[in-house]
């Protein structure tokens, strides 16, 4: 079914389990961001509490949201974990992520908005709009 598909994983394992359900040959754009606090809900990341709403409101936009892709929002972990060096998000070579929060096109390593560009709601559109 063409659209905008959502998903959700919590860490490196269930961001590879998360591919592997969505399968080969399909666009797919993650968000990879800090985890929440069960108590605040907010993420211990505050560029991460500042983008999260804007991609939210931008995959909820009807041009994107017709869009034929799959959205993962996907929560690297406390900040223990996410500085970890050896945390698979750092180490995967078809990531290699050095900051959160940042956007990305899966399969794509030139395709990454990162940090206070993801502030930018034009910048995010022009990212899930543009196909290249």
């Amino acid at each position: 079914m063409p659209g905008l598909q959502h998903y959700t994983a919590q860490g490196y394992e269930a961001y590879k389990q998360t591919l592997e359900t969505i399968g080969k040959g399909k666009r797919v754009v993650a968000l990879f961001t800090g985890s929440k606090n069960l108590s605040t809900g907010q993420s211990w990341c505050p560029d991460c509490v500042v983008a999260e709403p804007i991609v939210d409101q931008v995959i909820q936009d009807t041009v994107v949201a017709a869009i034929d892709v799959h959205f993962i929002t996907v929560f690297v972990g406390n900040r223990e974990v996410w500085r970890d060096p050896a945390v698979g998000f750092r180490t995967d070579p078809s990531l290699k992520l050095t900051c959160i929060p940042t956007l990305l096109e899966v399969g794509n390593k030139a395709k990454r908005l990162l940090e206070g560009q993801i502030a930018n709601k034009n910048l995010v559109k022009d990212f899930f709009v543009d196909e290249d």
